[in-house]
Parts: structure tokens; C-alpha cells; sequence
């Protein structure tokens, strides 16, 4: 592994560390859009490490390098697979917390400054910032969905932080953690989730077990890239591989159960279709027999996702229709639904007189 950039002097409040592979031209969308937040920022120490990429990645990087960016660029000799780089952006962040941010997501104008202005005004385990969805280039042109007056809001539960985040919980862009917490106490080696396409769980979860302050910041901080993954089976990454290293990495059945509910209400309805389409970028799957087996005591599979599976095209998106109206209203009734667990699954049964 090559290293090269001059460091930051002093220790950074907020490291962004960007894992990247043959994704220049997004890449530097990204770095456009970051640098004039940082330039002269010290709080702030950017990483980017490259997993041995094959195109313009290393001149796009020296040329940030070259006009005064003082971001650390490490590169590795071999492709390493994007669980290895993530980790090893982890491993590299200085700073007390640590964003590992996509490579092909954009950190809106101004978001740096008020993400620093949280970060130093309290103390949290974990924050976690809002994004809206994008294809094809993002230009610098700011949403008009990024406009959310919702005041940021704070949580001393996990399990309240849950019932916002749930499946986002593995969206690398959107969570920020707070290393010295993750640090402090004894954790599971993280090389364990290397292989799962899950292995930022690893920091994530064990700050979750720790957790004692929380923020959500609703205002849209990030524009994030859609459509642009590949390489995994969707419904077997987020499916039993979700719920085994849920399982046990975290302590909190409720907390565990609040991210399954999460997933099966709100993610897999809208991203099976996708996984199993003609033009798919994941690995070919068979959604029923992957999740039946994983979710069939969960009402929420049966309502949510089975019909998802089995519905021909037109009934399909009449159903997605119903989803999206059930979850508004959820919403809206503050989440009776979604926020209905099964902890009576560990309560003994009495005794027998």
C-alpha cells in the first residue's frame, strides 16, 4: 500500500474517507464539490483509497493534490474487494468521527460546515444525515428537495434512532460514527464482516450497543447516486445476511427488530422488483426462496414483499401503490405498523401451578 499527501496538522474533528474503484469521473464530482467546503478547513482530514484501480483514478486525485486540496490518498496494490477498502478507510480516519462516504455520492454545498457546527456543539455516538436520490450527473445543481425545515433531532435510545434509520443503518454515506466511542470498548474484530458487503455494521452496531446520544439531521445533506451497485445478490446481502450479523452483533433484540421491520416495509417492496429484472446489476436470486425461510414468522414479509414476488407486472404496481399509501399512513399514525415487535418471543412462559 502506497501512501502520499501531506497530513493535517493537529487531530481532525471529522475525517471523510472515500473507498473508490474505477469510478473517476464520479469521483471527481465528488472531490469538485467537497473541496471548496475544506480547503482551509483543519477540523476536516479527506482519505481516498483506491482498491488498484485501471483508470484515471490516481491523476484525478494528484490533480486535487496538485491545486491545494490536502486530502491523503492511499492506494492498493491489488483490489483487495470493497468490504477490504471500506474497512481500511476506517482504519485510516484520524478524526474523532468518521464518515466513509461513496464514491459516487455528493456531499452537498454547505453540508460540511453544519455537520462540523453538530459534531462540535455535542457529544454523539452516532449521527446519522438525510439524502435525496439522483441519476446520471449531478452537476452542482442543488435539489429543491433538499429543503426539509424539520429541526435535527436527538435520541438517548437506540431503538428511537432505529425507528428512523432501521435498513439506512447499512448506507455507508449516510452514517457517521463516532470512533473514540467504537474504540473504547472491546469489539468483534470487523475483518469478520469482510465478505458480506455489510462490513461497516461492524462500527456501526458497536456504537448502537454503546449508545448513549444520537442525531438524525433531516435536512438533506447528501444527493446520493442511484442505480449504480453491483456485484451481490440484493435479496441474500440484506435478507439472511442482514439478520445473522444483526443477530449477533447487537445487543438489543428490540433494536434488531426495529431494522428487520424497517427492511421489510420499507426496503425490499420497492428493490426486489429490481433485483430480479432482465436488466438487473445483482446477482440472479430467487427472492421466495431466499427470504421465505429468513422472514416467514414476520407478518410485514407476507404483506409487504411476498405479493411483491408473486404478482404479475399490472397487479405489481397496484400493490407497490398500496404499500407506499399503508406505510404514509403508518407514518402519519406513528408507525403502529412498523413499530409493532415481537420481544414476546424472549418472555418465559409462566409456570405451571
Amino acid at each position: 500500500m502506497k501512501c502520499a499527501a501531506p497530513s493535517l496538522g493537529g487531530r481532525p474533528v471529522l475525517s471523510i474517507a472515500i473507498p473508490t474503484y474505477n469510478r473517476a469521473v464520479f469521483l471527481a464530482e465528488l472531490l469538485s464539490g467537497l473541496a471548496p467546503q475544506v480547503m482551509g478547513e483543519g477540523r476536516v482530514e479527506v482519505i481516498v483509497s483506491d482498491n488498484a484501480s485501471s483508470d484515471d483514478t490516481g491523476a484525478v486525485v494528484q490533480k486535487f493534490i496538485a491545486g491545494g486540496f490536502p486530502l491523503r490518498f492511499s492506494r492498493n496494490e491489488v483490489n483487495h474487494g470493497a468490504d477490504y477498502n471500506i474497512l481500511q478507510c476506517y482504519s485510516l480516519a484520524a478524526g474523532k468521527y468518521v464518515l466513509v462516504c461513496g464514491d459516487d455520492d455528493i456531499i452537498l454545498p454547505g453540508s460540511v460546515s453544519k455537520l462540523l457546527s453538530y459534531l462540535t456543539e455535542d457529544e454523539y455516538d452516532l449521527i446519522y444525515m438525510s439524502g435525496y436520490g439522483f441519476r446520471g450527473r449531478h452537476q452542482g445543481q442543488v435539489s429543491a428537495r433538499r429543503r426539509v425545515f424539520k429541526k435535527p433531532e436527538t435520541f438517548t435510545k437506540a431503538a428511537d434512532l432505529a425507528r428512523h434509520v432501521h435498513v439506512m443503518f447499512t448506507f455507508i454515506s449516510g452514517n457517521i460514527v463516532n470512533k473514540d466511542v467504537v474504540e473504547e470498548f472491546a469489539h468483534r474484530p470487523f475483518e469478520e464482516l469482510v465478505g458480506t458487503n455489510l462490513v461497516q455494521l461492524g462500527w456501526i452496531f458497536t456504537a448502537l450497543n454503546r449508545h448513549r446520544k444520537s442525531l438524525y439531521i433531516h435536512e438533506r445533506l447528501l444527493a446520493c447516486r442511484l442505480e449504480n451497485t453491483s456485484g451481490y445478490g440484493l435479496c441474500k446481502t440484506f435478507g439472511p445476511d442482514l439478520k445473522a450479523i444483526t443477530g449477533e452483533w447487537l445487543d438489543s433484540v428490540k433494536t434488531g427488530e426495529l431494522i428487520e421491520n424497517g427492511t421489510l416495509q420499507y426496503f425490499f417492496p420497492f428493490q426486489v422488483p429490481n433485483a430480479v429484472s432482465k436488466n438487473s446489476v445483482f446477482i440472479a436470486e430467487n427472492p421466495c426462496r431466499i427470504l421465505t425461510g429468513v422472514f416467514k414468522s414476520n407478518f410485514r414479509y407476507w404483506l409487504w414483499v411476498y405479493p411483491i414476488i408473486r404478482l404479475p407486472g399490472p397487479l405489481k404496481t397496484v400493490w407497490l401503490f398500496l404499500v407506499r399509501a399503508i406505510n404514509r399512513v403508518d407514518t402519519v399514525f406513528g408507525h403502529p405498523l412498523f413499530g409493532q415487535l415481537r420481544v414476546w418471543r424472549k418472555i418465559p412462559a409462566p409456570a405451571t401451578p
